[in-house]
């Protein structure tokens, strides 16, 4: 048993009209018997100049383990007040990926 630690950083290109989902897979030397993800910092902006924020999404799902990956999905999101997703979004996302391993 040996509790091991990676470092992922998931970038989200200018986006606008939508969510943003991006699924990530890291891989361990070893098979992999639990993980978590913990989120370690992000980075979100507007493209084109400066808007007010209403709503800020940055999650991330629970992890699913295949030998020795652990994939997940992490959610983005940066909206104004207009009541639309009408402005370009970009930023990073940093997470950490806890796993106990067999080795």
């Amino acid at each position: 048993m040996a509790l091991r630690f990676i470092r992922d950083r998931v970038v989200f290109d200018p986006t606008k009209n939508q969510i943003q989902n991006e699924p990530r897979t890291v891989t361990f030397p070893s098979p992999v018997r639990t993980a978590q993800i913990a989120l370690n910092g992000f980075d979100v902006q507007y493209s084109d100049g400066d808007h007010h924020i209403l709503r800020q999404i940055v999650d991330i799902s629970e992890p699913t383990i295949s030998g020795n990956a652990v994939s997940y999905r992490v959610t983005f999101l940066l909206r104004d007040g207009s009541g639309n997703i009408d402005d370009r979004y970009q930023g990073t996302v940093d997470t950490l990926v806890i796993a106990d391993t067999a080795n």
